[in-house]
This record gives structure tokens, C-alpha cells and sequence, in this order.
């Protein structure tokens, strides 16, 4: 058997041999800066960026209309962190090569880094324009509308993001700036709908918890100002990572009807009660059934002198209390009102319907309401009634006086002297001695 020859085929051999020799031409024949650049990029893999930028500065040298060298030495001098000279190379690159967007994108990287927001937007603007990759330009179009919302440049925004959404509908951050866009605009109704959208992409389905934090967040806010706020507790449940924490933190807060209602407080009683009434309608708007709103709205109403409203607001909350205590307390205040307005009987009305709850605490105080109330409405003797059950109640000294003389004026309008005579003896005290004092001598004089 004949063994495989080592010998090389003549017309084979002449090739290798025509190729060897021609090699340093074919590389001179790609430009003659191609020498300079091969060495460049050997020495940045070697991350010898100031050797390298050596090389690319030879390579433009000798061939300065091609754009590669000006990238690949922008590239070493953004390692570097010059990025002045980065910018310029990237600036170069693009003039020789105006659609090349590796260039838009880096200069854009820089402009953003140095807070050069106006820059780093006409740059990523650039880079989408120009790049024919859909997943690439869908990139830069996101980069570039945080960018634009940062500026408040919303209606821009909603443009890059119609775009976006046009070439890959279900992309979860495209339809996350969509839905933040349209919280900005105060559009809940669709915002929800977007959120919900990206929450149930293919490609959520596999991201962490922390990753969907901000969908949820999102989601929970748009709930929230659709007056869904089981909903909106649910879905910050799910959005309780990182950053997001204090920021539901907040909105739970904000969530409260107490909490407008103590901002409400504060304007009150600083005397800026439209101010206040703002709040009052925040607060309500959370919760309809609040009583304290109702009652700060009567007493707005009753500091302008409009009593009558002040009396319709402080029933309404009447209405809403469940609380004996409480309800006795408002009743006190509704009769406390209705006899400003002289209104004697709609104020015993409410006086009783206190007293008929029984409150553990403020008993005393309504007896002597309803007294003043019995005694001004002409009611002399129902009057002497709740007086005496007052005086057994164990009140002051200055109290039992004023009462006592009550008792006796009640009593000498009805004509019982002994009752009036023993009013006026016991009156017979503090600020209340000298008109008792008086008061008798009248009667012993008749």
C-alpha cells in the first residue's frame, strides 16, 4: 500500500505561497491606518488604553476619514474617564459615519453622567432615529423618555413611548412608562389598565418580587385614586421592596382620612378655613361616614356666623357616630347652637335625646342646659324640676348659686314664694349674693 505522500500539490503550494507574499498588501489595501488600528485594539484587549490610544492616534493619522478608529479610541479614553476627549471622538465618529449609534448611545452615557440632561437627550433622540435594530431602538427610545419625563417634557415622552409600543406592544417598560404617563395626567382609569397589562406579560412572569416592585407600586396608585383602597393595599403588599418602602409607607399614610383630617385641624385653628375645608373634602372623600370632618365643618360654619349650617353639619355627624359618649357631646353642641338661635324647644329635643343615651360622662352639665333651656323658653316650673335634680347631682359651690338663683327666679314666676325664698338663700354666694340678697328682701317686702 502506497503511503499518503507529504508532498504538497504543486498548484496549492503556489497559492499559499501567492498569499503569504500578498498578506501585508491585502492589509495595506484595507487602508493605511489598518496596521496601527490591529495593534490599537490588540493593546486595549490588553486594557493598555494609553499605549492603545497611541496606536489609533498613528491609524488616524494615516487614514482620518475612518470612523472605527475614532470609536474604538473614544472607547480607551471613557476608560480612562477623559471624557472630553471621549466626547470629541465619538462627535468624530459620527461625522464620518452619521448613522453609527454606538456613538449617539456612549455620548449620551456621558451627557447623562454629568447631569447634562439636554445633551443626553439629542443624543439617545440620535441613536433611536438612526438605529435599524427594533430591540436597540426600543432601548434607546426608554433611555431616552426617563430622560424626557425628568425634564417634565411629557407630551415628547408619550410620543417616544407611542413609538416604542408600536414596535413591541408587550414590553413591560413600555407599558410602565405608558401607565406612569398617564398617572401624570391623571388618567387612573387607563393607567390601571397598563399597569395590569405588564403585569400580566410573558416576560414578568419569570422577574423576582423586587423586580415587579414598581409595577405594583404603580398599579396600587392608580387603585388608590380610583377609590379602590382594598385594592391599593393589596398591591403595595407587593411592592414593599427597596425604594418603594418609604414611598408606600407614604401613601398609606395618605391613604387615611385622619390623616387630612389633622391638616385640616392645623388650618382651623390658624383661621385659614378654606384651607381647611379642602382637607375636610380629601378626608371625606376617603371615608363618607367621618363624623369629626362634619363637626370641624360646623364649627367653620358657626366662627362665620351661620349657625344654621353649623347646625345641619354638626347632626350629620350625629348621625354617623356610634359612640354614646360622642353623640351625647355633639348633641351638646347642636343645643348649645339652637339656643343661640332661640330655638328652646328644638334644643330640649336634642338635650333629652343626649340624656336618653346615658353617656358615663358630661350628665351634669346637660341638666343644666336643659335647664337654661326650660327657664328661657318659659317653662318655669319643667325648669325648677331639672334644677332640683341638678343640686342633688353634686355640683360647686358657684354652680349650686347660679341654679339656686335660677330656681328662685323660676319659682317667682310661678308665684311659689317659699320655693323662690329658698332659691335666693342658697344663690347666696360669689357674683350671686347681692342679686339673691335683693331678691329676697323684695319678697319679704310683699
Amino acid at each position: 500500500m502506497n503511503k499518503p505522500s507529504t508532498i504538497l500539490n504543486p498548484p496549492l503550494t503556489r497559492t499559499l505561497i501567492l498569499m503569504l507574499f500578498l498578506a501585508p498588501m491585502l492589509i495595506l489595501a484595507q487602508g493605511p491606518g489598518r496596521r496601527s488600528y490591529l495593534m490599537g485594539e490588540n493593546l486595549r484587549k490588553q486594557n493598555k488604553c494609553k499605549e492603545a490610544i497611541q496606536q489609533y492616534d498613528e491609524a488616524i493619522r494615516l487614514e482620518p476619514a475612518n470612523y472605527k478608529y475614532y470609536f474604538q479610541r473614544g472607547k480607551c479614553e471613557y476608560n480612562l474617564k477623559d471624557f472630553e476627549s471621549a466626547k470629541n471622538s465619538f462627535k468624530s465618529t459620527v461625522e464620518y459615519q452619521p448613522n453609527f449609534t454606538p456613538a449617539y448611545s456612549l455620548l449620551a452615557k456621558i451627557y447623562k453622567n454629568e447631569k447634562d440632561n439636554q445633551n443626553a437627550i439629542y443624543y439617545y433622540q440620535e441613536a433611536a432615529r438612526n438605529e435599524s435594530n427594533n430591540s436597540r431602538k426600543v432601548q434607546y427610545k426608554l433611555l431616552l423618555v426617563n430622560l424626557l419625563l425628568k425634564e417634565d417634557r411629557v407630551a415628547e415622552a408619550q410620543r417616544h413611548i407611542a413609538e416604542a409600543k408600536s414596535i413591541d406592544p408587550t414590553n413591560p417598560n413600555i407599558l410602565f412608562y405608558n401607565a406612569e404617563i398617564l398617572s401624570m395626567q391623571k388618567n387612573w382609569s387607563s393607567a390601571k389598565t397598563s399597569y395590569e397589562q405588564a403585569l400580566s406579560s410573558e416576560r414578568l412572569k419569570t422577574a423576582t418580587p423586587a423586580e415587579k416592585a414598581k409595577y405594583y407600586y404603580g398599579y396600587g396608585v392608580a387603585l388608590s385614586n380610583l377609590g379602590d383602597n382594598a385594592g391599593a393595599k393589596a398591591a403595595w403588599s407587593k411592592a414593599n421592596f427597596g425604594r418603594y418602602k418609604p414611598l408606600i409607607a407614604q401613601q398609606m399614610l395618605e391613604n387615611n382620612h385622619v390623616y387630612y383630617y389633622k391638616i385640616a385641624v392645623s388650618y382651623y385653628l390658624n383661621g385659614e378655613y378654606r384651607e381647611c375645608e379642602s382637607y375636610i373634602a380629601k378626608a371625606l372623600e376617603l371615608q363618607r361616614s367621618f363624623a369629626s370632618a362634619y363637626i370641624l365643618k360646623g364649627k367653620i360654619a358657626r366662627k362665620e356666623g351661620n349657625k344654621g349650617q353649623a347646625i345641619q353639619f354638626y347632626q350629620q355627624a350625629l348621625q354617623m357616630e356610634k359612640n354614646p359618649d360622642r353623640q351625647a357631646g355633639m348633641c351638646r353642641l347642636v343645643a348649645g347652637l339652637q339656643m343661640e338661635n332661640k330655638d328652646y324647644g328644638g334644643a330640649l329635643r336634642t338635650i333629652n335625646q343626649a340624656l336618653n343615651l346615658k353617656p358615663k360622662n358630661g350628665a351634669t352639665a346637660l341638666l343644666a342646659m336643659k335647664a337654661q333651656a326650660e327657664y328661657n323658653g318659659g317653662r318655669y316650673n319643667e325648669a325648677i324640676s331639672t334644677i332640683e335634680q341638678l343640686l342633688q347631682a353634686g355640683i360647686d359651690p358657684k354652680t349650686k348659686a347660679k341654679y339656686s338663683f335660677m330656681m328662685g327666679m323660676a319659682a317667682k314666676k310661678t308665684r311659689d314664694t317659699e320655693r323662690a325664698r329658698a332659691g335666693f338663700k342658697n344663690a347666696q354666694y360669689g357674683p350671686y349674693k347681692p342679686a339673691a340678697v335683693m331678691e329676697l328682701k323684695k319678697l319679704n317686702q310683699g
